[in-house]
């Protein structure tokens, strides 16, 4: 056939004219990213002829970065740009898994549309971006996966034109998900230049093939064996109508050295469908430039469109590189050895050296590994993987559970280093293991009560009243003060919920002599606040005022006082910020004559003064335009056994206050310190995703940061027990959290010079610190990293002001070994490792018990969940006891969120065996342990037998059920008939036994009845 060209031409200059579609399609949607002020403007289309939008889905903790699209050879590329547009940023979409990107596309009036774009993803980014499309706007059909490169960005092509409902279509949207494949959990994808296009509805096709080469033009750092491909947007022929084939493509293509007069470069052809494969018949030069073209007027489509016009790129061959494989891994100490990997790419002579950073790199050294620096060299014949194996050294002592070290690629010649050139080897250590509970006494799960009925409630804090046999408990989120009859521990009851709102709300509760006392805040939380006194049935008695937001309560032992530690938190703003204090209310005359008289609150103002002395010593001031007497936040209380001393923690400051109650004045104020993480024994898991328990040594100086505290007293000393919860300021107004790897925070490379490892988000990168301590010398950088929460618990001698034990690692190493798909997970969900960029597991609540001349500390933790005991008779040598946990660890289910923990004595308690009550402020629950004392030496004088309880009961799904202690049992029909004997049974498994009831008898003599359903 003969064609016409110069005919073509003009007939398609007019379609131009008239419709303003040229040899291309029309462009209907376009983004170039390249506005990156906010989120909406860079989510903002560039062009769009109606209804285009962007929108990210949330999800996990992904999110778009709009300030952070820059680099990454999309400005050197600026693949797809339209319009002559410069290049500029892009689209960066970081922690992309769990999220999406969704882009409403309408094509109302155009028909054969075709989707392109540039992206690539970072070397911890999701490898596989999964894209569907929906018709009708909500519905989603999986289209195709792109695998983004890691690397240099690369055009991807969406092609509609086979999927007619895509035509004509107001409803088109595409979404992109993401998947880990080869890539990683974090990082980012990234994207650029997003174009929609198509032709008219209804249009003849006028419109020459797209040619679409690989390597795109101006791509750089393409290596020396690569095959270049030039793909076809639809099906092609010769321009003589004959087939495309691998003998005759060679003919329509010209390759070359530099540029189109350059030297040819001789390859051979293969042809797939719409694509030519060029396969050069030896490998191109290393940093060279070469020139691929399509000639002109040799394809054309079935509908006789012809390419006319030379389509040409350039591209440029990269150097010899070389990068270490991961940056990240992971080895067992007995595993003999671990495995370096490095990839080279277009191999030439060169070497490099592998050298080992000691500290402060590497917390690990030659007793845990033999490596020396080794001189790696290579040739053109090189294999592109290497591996090198490092010897690991499996000696038997007791280390931190897992130690580090780097390895650096370091003096490359001939070559690049490019991608990872550290990696951070971990040693997970086989000799210290996980804390051993003594069982001297135990938690028994009795089981769990919700006074809302409906789990619709919080509960922050629960207390007993042993006259009245009565628990009074709080929910600060409804605002009701509930009364629970607790006469039988296995099936309380509520009595009556008092509506505490119309007081101003509920923060705490006491109970002692039959008197309820009740913090209330201000509706305005700056103001002043209240305690609020009932009887033990609810009836109202009194009311005075304390100082603002009291939020914790609490008796003194002799009965006398009332003290309330009051927080005086700022508003949002911090444009407010009351004073903190202590109100010490004197009860002595009796409740009905109470009066504003019998109230004495005392205020810090008397401290400002020793403001630059008490900083130099450690404590903690925060906002700069506050005084001392403001910043300080009263948070909880504890008093002397004789009732003449108080010790109150002022939380965010770091530091307890000491109170004469005698004379009620505030006799001190004292700095607790901080927790040198880079101590053996003192490590921390603190990142989210690298998927491992890595408990390690850190250069972090941890706060304490106390939430609850007890005392007691050995010998002439007072001993101060505190849960070292920690707590920032999160406030519009002044915001301290900050992570390691945030740009902001910057590490002075004279104490940090591993930032660059630290900052690694498997490493110290997501970890949360404070941005208010730490720059010790006032430039723009952190000569210390400081955090807030220890992760543990402390005994501090009151007398001396001094740590004399801290349970360092004990919580995270014994928690990962037996709670392993609950490990730092949040009280809000049970993904493991959830909180470990944060505080772990977050010790909450501490009450202590004297058990059979005895001292035991049980610590609530708010996170995981559960109590930890330890027993603390000798304050210098506390050993752990036990830990219990009632929250679920194969559904989100049981209690979250403890706060409040009590004890009840033996003596107090309706059945003469002791209990631990803990207060679950997410699931809005009382948890009921029963205290198992038989293990001790001197086990508590004629102790009743032990509950026994079943749960759950009627049976569910699975038929397990479970029992709060390990018991000998009987389980019979209901005619008598013995059906199963066990010793020491702590589960019953009855998957296929009939519905019906069932008696289970324990060797103690107890029977429970059990349904299955």
């Amino acid at each position: 056939m003969n064609h016409n060209y110069a005919q073509r031409l003009l007939i398609f200059t007019i379609l131009f004219l008239l419709t303003n579609f040229s040899f291309g399609q029309t462009l209907v949607h376009y983004w170039n990213f390249n506005n990156n002020t906010s989120v909406t403007t860079i989510t903002t289309p560039s062009q769009t002829l109606g209804g285009a939008t962007l929108t990210a889905i949330p999800g996990g903790i992904s999110t778009i970065d709009f300030a952070g699209g820059t680099g990454q050879n999309f400005n050197v590329q600026n693949l797809n740009a339209r319009n002559g547009d410069a290049s500029g940023t892009h689209l960066r979409f970081n922690d992309p898994i769990g999220g999406a990107l969704e882009f409403a596309l309408p094509t109302t009036g155009f028909e054969d549309v075709i989707v392109k774009f540039a992206t690539r993803r970072s070397g911890s980014g999701a490898g596989t971006q999964v894209w569907s499309y929906s018709t009708d706007g909500s519905t989603y059909t999986f289209l195709t996966n792109i695998i983004p490169n890691n690397g240099d960005p690369a055009l991807a092509t969406l092609d509609f034109t086979a999927i007619p409902t895509t035509d004509n279509n107001p409803n088109f949207k595409l979404k992109v998900e993401f998947l880990q494949g080869s890539g990683g959990t974090v990082g980012n994808n990234r994207f650029d230049n997003f174009t929609l296009e198509g032709n008219p509805s209804g249009a003849p096709d006028t419109t020459a093939p797209v040619t679409l080469f690989v390597p795109a033009d101006g791509a750089v750092n393409v290596a020396a064996t690569v095959n270049p491909t030039l793909t076809f947007n639809e099906a092609v022929r010769l321009v003589d109508d004959s087939a495309l084939n691998n003998s005759n493509a060679a003919a329509l293509i010209a390759f070359k050295l530099g540029n189109a007069s350059g030297s040819d470069v001789p390859f051979t052809t293969t042809v797939n469908g719409n694509t030519i494969t060029i396969v050069p018949t030896a490998a191109l030069n290393n940093s060279q430039t070469y020139y691929l073209a399509l000639l002109p007027n040799t394809i054309e489509d079935v509908n006789n469109n012809a390419i006319t016009t030379t389509n040409s790129v350039t591209f440029t061959t990269g150097s010899t590189t070389a990068a270490l494989a991961s940056n990240f891994i992971t080895v067992n100490e007995n595993a003999v050895s671990v495995a370096l990997t490095l990839n080279l790419s277009n191999p030439q002579t060169g070497s490099v050296d592998v050298v080992v950073k000691t500290a402060p790199f590497s917390t690990a050294n030659a007793a845990d590994f033999t490596w020396t620096t080794q001189t790696l060299n290579f040739n053109s014949s090189s294999a592109l993987t290497q591996t090198l194996n490092i010897p690991i050294v499996d000696d038997t002592a007791e280390e931190q559970q897992a130690e580090y070290f780097v390895v650096s690629l370091e003096n490359p010649v001939g070559l690049t280093l490019t991608g990872n050139t550290m990696a951070t080897i971990y040693i997970i250590d086989n000799d210290r293991l996980a804390p051993v509970a003594s069982e001297e006494i135990e938690l028994n799960y009795i089981g769990s009560f919700d006074p809302s009925g409906s789990n619709s409630s919080t509960c922050e804090i629960v207390v007993h009243d042993a006259a009245s046999q009565r628990l009074f408990t709080t929910s600060a989120v409804a605002g009701f003060l509930d009364i629970i009859n607790f006469a039988d521990p296995t099936a309380p009851s509520v009595v009556n919920s008092i509506n505490m709102n119309v007081y101003g709300g509920v923060t705490s509760v006491a109970v002692k002599n039959g008197v309820v006392a009740v913090a209330s805040p201000n509706a305005d939380e700056t103001l002043n606040g209240s305690v609020v006194f009932f009887d033990t049935n609810g009836t109202f008695l009194n009311q005075v005022t304390v100082g603002a937001l009291p939020d914790m309560i609490t008796f003194s032992p002799d009965g006398t006082k009332v003290l309330t530690a009051n927080e005086g938190q700022p508003n949002t703003a911090y444009t407010v910020d009351p004073e903190g204090s202590v109100s010490i209310i004197d009860i002595s005359g009796g409740i009905a004559s109470l009066s504003q008289a019998n109230v004495t609150t005392l205020l810090f103002t008397a401290f400002n003064a020793q403001e630059t002395a008490l900083i130099a010593s450690g404590v903690r001031k925060l906002k700069a335009t506050s005084t001392l007497s403001q910043d300080f936040e009263p948070e909880y209380i504890t008093i002397s056994s004789d009732s003449q001393k108080a010790w109150v923690t002022l939380q965010e400051n770091n530091a307890v206050a000491e109170i004469n109650l005698s004379n009620t004045t505030i006799t001190g104020v004292w700095a607790l310190g901080t927790k040198d993480v880079s101590i053996p024994g003192n490590g921390f898991d603190i990142s989210d995703n690298n998927g491992q328990v890595l408990i390690a040594n850190w250069p972090i100086n941890a706060y304490y940061i106390p939430d609850a505290i007890a005392n007691y007293t050995v010998g002439s000393n007072t001993y101060l027990v505190t849960a070292n919860e920690g707590d920032e300021k999160e406030y519009d107004g002044l915001n301290e959290r900050t992570t390691v790897g945030a740009a902001g925070y910057v590490l002075d490379p004279a104490e940090f010079p591993n930032a660059a490892v630290l900052k690694q988000s498997y490493n110290m990168g997501r970890y949360r610190v404070t941005n208010l301590n730490g720059n010790t010398d006032a430039d723009s950088e952190f000569e210390a990293i400081h955090a807030v929460g220890s992760r543990s618990f402390s005994i501090f001698n009151a007398n001396t002001q001094q740590l004399v034990y801290d349970s360092g690692d004990d919580f995270e190493r014994y928690t990962a070994a037996n709670y392993p798909t609950l490990f730092n997970a949040d009280h809000e969900n049970n993904t493991p490792k959830g909180r470990s960029r944060a505080k772990g597991p977050e010790a909450e609540g501490v009450t202590l018990a004297t058990i059979s001349g005895q001292t035991f500390a049980f610590i609530s933790l708010e996170r995981i969940g559960g109590v930890m005991v330890y027993n603390v008779t000798d304050p210098n040598n506390p050993t752990f006891t036990d830990y219990k946990n009632s929250r679920s660890t194969s559904a989100y289910s049981g209690d979250h969120g403890p706060e409040g923990i009590t004890y009840v004595a033996p003596e107090n308690s309706p059945t003469g065996l002791p209990y631990i009550l803990v207060a679950n402020e997410i699931s809005g629950t009382i948890t009921i342990f029963e205290v198992n004392t038989t293990n001790l030496s001197t086990p508590e004088v004629n102790q009743p037998e032990n509950t026994f309880a079943m749960f759950p009961n009627p049976s569910e799904n699975n038929g397990l059920v479970y029992f709060n202690r390990a018991a000998d049992i009987e389980v019979y029909d209901l005619s008598g008939k013995l059906l199963l004997s066990q010793k020491a049974a702590q589960t019953l498994n009855t998957h296929n036994w009939a519905a019906g009831l069932y008696l289970v008898k324990t060797a103690e003599g107890i029977t429970k009845k059990l349904l299955i359903k």
